[in-house]
């Protein structure tokens, strides 16, 4: 299953020198580059063809511009953590398929259209986040734990379903939006500090969220904060961590510390108004929806020449969708 505008393969993997590790800055040196690499002709040495990622009698494949395999690295310029958007698809899919169960076609095509309004932070961070949370004494909390939850077993969607112009769990989402980095820097900033924070955000963004950063591209939510949010929330409620960091960040590794630092941020993103998340958008302004949360996330069309595409409802890569069905098996 690809969901994806444009689906490229890497043909070329080359070959990195011994204990360098591309996730982290090295010295420019000759010993440091690919092997083989000669920069005037663009060559290096690359692994074999046996040596690439292997799939082989798979019951099925996941792609989403997400790292292939395990023990595989991304490209260089992507950091990936321990979830990504690709969950949205692999998550329901593999509870569709339980018990030996076949999937038809549109089934399938359900699976991917389904994810394309999904909230990747809904999905796979905010269920943690609540447990930790709880049932808060505030009442204004409760209230906002609520929304959330209602929001989160609905599927966590940001999808306006009756085309009323507005999201269903509207408040849920504007919730969402203004928690997310205040949690992210309650979880991690007491720990590692505000200095640290900030320079990692600035190398690894936040959020990847629909509206990208006022481009209306309709991708989003790739990214590495989600995994290291949820690996850490993860590793505080005691659950098995795969590679598990070597320190606890929320609340120190306290879980009633933790549950402290996420009330706290969740109480001051509710005093978030609306218009502070969505009124400086341009492309909003120029459509006269400045601060509308659905027109926020939708998906704008560059014009060529003199044709232009009105605005369309927000979903993750909306160009188009292919779906074959393989009718024979061929041989090997």
């Amino acid at each position: 299953m690809v969901k994806n505008s444009i689906c490229s393969t890497a043909i070329f993997n080359p070959v990195r020198a011994r204990r360098v590790d591309h996730a982290f800055p090295v010295r420019a040196r000759r010993s440091t580059e690919w092997k083989g690499y000669n920069p005037d002709r663009h060559t290096a040495s690359f692994a074999s063809f046996a040596k690439h990622p292997q799939a082989i009698d798979q019951q099925y494949l996941v792609s989403w511009n997400n790292r292939q395999a395990l023990g595989f690295a991304g490209p260089d310029e992507n950091v990936f953590s321990s979830t990504y958007r690709s969950v949205l698809l692999e998550d329901p899919l593999r509870d569709k398929l339980r018990g030996g169960r076949k999937l038809t076609l549109p089934e399938v095509v359900d699976v991917m259209e389904v994810a394309g309004t999904g909230d990747l932070r809904a999905h796979a961070v905010l269920p943690l986040a609540l447990r930790i949370i709880g049932r808060p004494k505030d009442p204004r909390l409760r209230e906002a734990v609520a929304l959330l939850q209602q929001w989160r077993r609905a599927g966590g969607r940001r999808i306006d379903g009756d085309r009323d112009g507005v999201y269903e769990h509207t408040d849920a989402i504007r919730i969402m939006d203004a928690w997310w980095p205040r949690w992210v820097r309650a979880e991690f900033q007491p720990k590692m500090g505000k200095a640290a924070v900030d320079r990692l955000l600035a190398t690894t963004q936040l959020d990847n969220a629909p509206n990208n950063h006022g481009d209306h591209l309709g991708s989003a939510y790739q990214g590495a904060w989600y995994g290291y949010v949820r690996k850490d929330l993860r590793t505080i409620l005691g659950r098995k961590v795969k590679g598990r960091y070597v320190m606890r960040y929320c609340g120190g590794g306290k879980l009633r510390r933790c549950r402290n630092r996420l009330r706290s941020s969740l109480k001051a993103a509710l005093k978030v108004p609306a218009s502070a998340l969505y009124g400086d958008d341009e492309v909003c302004k120029d459509e006269g929806k400045a601060g509308d949360q659905a027109c926020y996330d939708m998906v704008r069309f560059r014009p060529v020449g003199g044709a232009t595409q009105p605005l369309i409802p927000w979903i993750n890569r909306p160009t188009y969708q292919q779906v074959n069905e393989i009718q024979a098996r061929t041989p090997r």
